[in-house]
């Protein structure tokens, strides 16, 4: 018997539409599964099942047929129909929900633990006031010698006297105290003060305290060793990471090196990808923000170098600086063809152009240099700092004076790192870091916990938070709207290729740090960098920021 076409077709989506069906069921108990896990083989199981036929985890193979595979939750593959991409948009919509759901409930238990926690604190503040104040009236009283019997004005008219027990007054068992709740109670003034400025940054008190605690840990990733032998160790001054996530290091090897630490598997012992040489001592280098392969080099020869990394040239060499050490070199972020430096024992800040020999601009200020920091997103904005423990703003369009002067500092400003636009961050040997308003010229904050009194110490950004060395070769991590670290880690004394401490295996400073990419690479004195990520709190990691 012959079928028309449209029967013909009928019977072809029939067909189909059954061999759908059949897909959707698990092979093993034939029933149609609720989270079917859908293999590369293309067979779907119950979750059970598959359990049940893989149970040691290092083997993994498909039930049916016996094939190595990778199990998902997703039934959707490359023969899915529209309607099975449907119900699997359908699955994903109604797991990110619950994941948003988590994340607010976790949120105003942060904000109720901490509403919880203030008003325990200004109770037993107001109970204190009380019970002193009880105690001079009644000194008045008797120095006095009043006439009347007339009893200092009760102090119980709001029910809670010193010697009240509400019950609303209740505290956390030591047992039960979580680590955000420490350092919650640590950090509680900042976040008090947070909490009724009412500040606009934030949606609430308790979407700062998640931001600023997300991270629990410093998990190690790798590590780089500069030094080439335990005799020659290497004080490393300075680091930075191209836009493609290369890593150059200067410091007292006579090269410039240049390395990946952002490999896919993390390696014990990460080498370099190349070497640039150097005929003496180099500080500072800045790679390009559009031309990810020129990389600017300061050294100790008052030369300023630009490099062709791929083809190992050196571009170009500006002179001009009448001291050595260049300190610090730095591309305009939105001008690639610009570029700044400041020398040791200079009061001359040089703007040097590709397509020029020499200085384009001299920029003088009032006392010897240290540092400069170009503002994101800025062609013209920069600030710099100096031994007379202030730092200066200026505009490139206007550089006859400084813009703005910021003074709070107690000694001289090493570091500076905008946090963002209109932010700025500075590390002075005065044991502190400070937040910069660069608008208004005011301190914001002040960060104590590290230490920093004699020397050059890493300085680096990440997100809200940041991060900085210290003299007693440890790594701090603040958030930007609370002045205590938020965390810290020092360092074991590091092996050195040939398996013994490199030099005397006393490292004493952290002495540089930058991010690159989700990683951050910390050096110290002795030549040995470690790659870091910083480790989220397990209850918050699913939440994202």
């Amino acid at each position: 018997m012959t079928l028309s076409t449209s029967e013909a077709s009928m019977s072809t989506a029939s067909v189909s539409s059954s061999e759908n069906a059949i897909t959707t069921l698990c092979e093993m108990c034939l029933l149609k599964p609720e989270n079917p896990v859908r293999l590369s083989c293309n067979h779907t199981f119950c979750p059970d099942c598959f359990s049940l036929a893989n149970r040691e985890p290092i083997s993994c193979f498909c039930p049916a047929c016996k094939k190595p595979v990778r199990p998902s939750t997703s039934t959707v593959n490359a023969h899915s129909s529209l309607a099975d991409i449907e119900l699997e948009l359908e699955r994903l919509t109604r797991e990110k929900k619950k994941l948003l759901k988590s994340k607010q409930r976790e949120i105003k238990k942060m904000e109720l633990e901490f509403l919880n926690e203030c008003r325990n604190q200004k109770l037993i503040k107001l109970k204190r006031l009380k019970s002193e104040l009880m105690l001079i009236q009644d000194d008045i009283l008797a120095m006095t010698d009043a006439s009347t019997n007339q009893s200092p004005q009760s102090m119980n008219e709001t029910n809670l006297s010193p010697n009240s027990n509400d019950s609303r007054i209740k505290f956390m068992k030591t047992e039960e105290i979580s680590n955000n709740h420490v350092n919650m109670l640590k950090n509680f003034s900042d976040l008090e003060n947070n909490y009724f400025s009412k500040s606009a940054k934030y949606r609430s008190i308790g979407h700062l305290i998640y931001n600023a605690f997300r991270y629990d840990s410093f998990v190690d990733n790798g590590q780089i060793t500069v030094s080439d032998t335990p005799a020659n160790c290497a004080y490393i001054y300075g680091m930075s990471a191209s836009s493609t996530n290369m890593l150059s290091v200067a410091g007292t090897l006579k090269t410039v090196n240049i390395y990946n630490p952002t490999v896919e598997d993390p390696l014990p012992v990460v080498y370099p990808l190349t070497k640039l040489p150097s005929n003496c001592f180099t500080w500072s280098t800045s790679w390009n923000p559009v031309s990810p392969n020129l990389l600017a080099v300061g050294d100790y020869n008052s030369e300023v170098k630009v490099w062709d990394v791929v083809g190992k040239v050196a571009t170009c060499t500006f002179h001009g600086h009448t001291t050595s050490k260049i300190l610090n070199v730095s591309w305009t972020p939105t001008k690639p063809q610009q570029l700044l430096s400041v020398a040791y024992d200079s009061t001359q800040i040089k703007v040097w152009r590709l397509n020029e020999r020499g200085s384009v601009l001299d920029i003088n200020v009032p006392d010897k240099l240290l540092m400069l920091s170009c503002k994101p997103l800025s062609p013209f904005h920069f600030a710099a700092s100096s031994v007379d423990r202030k730092i200066y703003s200026f505009d490139l369009r206007k550089p006859d004076r400084p813009v703005n002067t910021l003074a709070g500092h107690a000694k001289s400003v090493f570091q500076l790192k905008f946090l963002d636009t209109k932010t700025l961050v500075s590390a002075s040997v005065d044991g502190t870091l400070k937040q910069w308003s660069y608008d208004s010229c005011q301190c914001v904050r002040t960060y104590k916990g590290h230490q920093n009194t004699v020397k050059f110490i890493g300085l680096e950004v990440f997100g809200e938070h940041i991060l900085c060395g210290s003299e007693n070769n440890s790594i701090y991590l603040y958030h930007e709207a609370l002045s205590k670290p938020v965390m810290s880690q020092q360092f074991p004394p590091s092996p050195s290729l040939t398996g013994n401490p490199c030099g005397d295996g006393n490292e004493r400073l952290v002495s540089a740090i930058t991010r690159v990419g989700d990683q951050v690479c910390v050096a110290n004195d002795k030549g040995v960098i470690r790659i870091l990520k910083l480790g989220e709190d397990t209850k918050m990691k699913h939440f994202g920021s």
